[in-house]
């Protein structure tokens, strides 16, 4: 995971209960900070969200990762208003919260971001922060909507803020049984057998970022307290087709598609410029997009191979 920087304040994080919250928490443990997980409903491992709200619990040297979401892309078309109903007043409650010191220097917020729903489709070039956003879907516009709310307490004063309009982090296995997102859909389907569903012809283009990169990233936006927004991404991208045949070289294994229509909010060129995030803090990312698949391989057949023998496949 790279060299370890001991550090100071607290990490509390929203969402706490999903995959990527979980993840991040476990990596920013391992660089040395306490880190506290919040979600709606408090258990031994996780405090009440509303505790972040309402109690004075964050200090002038602390973060808030602000990673609690109620929709994915489909469901926000699906559910139509949730994220105006949801999510929308609890970021208001949270950077208005009466738990953030009133006096004295500000809590660090960052907000965790989509950079393809957000932008669009790329023009001429990568999308850049002072590009003009034309989300295709509501999922989209609800976190260009939260955006401007973080800036708006941004200008008040009421917190330093960090709007990480983030690609696709990919590599961590989850539960075999239940693959999430490109990668790990087309590699359980190279293993097993099972149809992988291509929306359109497999030529969407998005920015894929090994997970490894997300977390170094992240950390190191912590320790730097840095503010303002930015593009975390890879910096180049690649269609789905090259990821079903990246997976299909490593794994040994053909993988049976078919194709449907893809959805009219699915963004088809994404392509995110990185550089205004990587002059301003000492992170560039290493895993290239072939070695990432070989990783992102490797750690999913381990987890398969400790929980169901009968996913992986004969090599052909």
């Amino acid at each position: 995971m790279g060299s370890v920087i001991p550090s100071s304040g607290r990490i509390h994080i929203t969402g706490g209960r999903g995959r990527l919250a979980s993840i991040v928490a476990a990596y920013l443990r391992y660089c040395g900070f306490e880190v506290e997980l919040y979600s709606r409903t408090a258990d031994a491992e996780f405090n009440n969200l509303n505790l972040l709200v309402d109690g004075k619990v964050v200090a002038h040297e602390d973060t808030v990762l602000h990673m609690a979401w109620s929709a994915l892309p489909m469901t926000s078309e699906k559910y139509p208003g949730r994220e105006e109903a949801e999510d929308f007043p609890l970021l208001e409650r949270l950077l208005g919260a009466d738990s953030f010191p009133v006096i004295g220097p500000k809590p660090h917020f960052v907000f965790f971001s989509s950079g393809g729903a957000v932008y669009g489709n790329a023009g001429v070039a990568p999308s850049r922060e002072v590009d003009a956003c034309r989300p295709l879907g509501s999922y989209g516009r609800a976190k260009l909507a939260a955006e401007n709310i973080v800036h708006r307490f941004h200008e008040i004063g009421s917190s330093t803020c960090t709007i990480l309009r983030i690609s696709n982090p990919y590599g961590h296995p989850g539960d075999a049984a239940r693959p999430q997102g490109v990668f790990n859909r087309a590699i359980a389907c190279a293993l097993s057998g099972a149809e992988f569903v291509v929306w359109g012809d497999g030529s969407a283009r998005k920015d894929y970022l090994y997970q490894d990169d997300f977390l170094a990233a992240v950390a190191c936006v912590v320790r730097r307290r840095l503010a303002g927004t930015f593009n975390l991404c890879l910096g180049e991208s690649h269609t789905v087709n090259e990821v079903i045949a990246a997976v299909e070289a490593q794994t040994g294994c053909r993988i049976s598609r078919r194709n449907t229509n893809a959805p009219a909010w699915d963004v088809q060129d994404s392509r995110l410029d990185g550089r205004l995030l990587q002059q301003a803090m000492s992170w560039r990312p290493i895993v290239t997009f072939r070695e990432g698949v070989k990783r992102a391989v490797e750690r999913f057949v381990a987890a398969a191979s400790s929980s169901r023998s009968d996913l992986l496949c004969k090599p052909n």
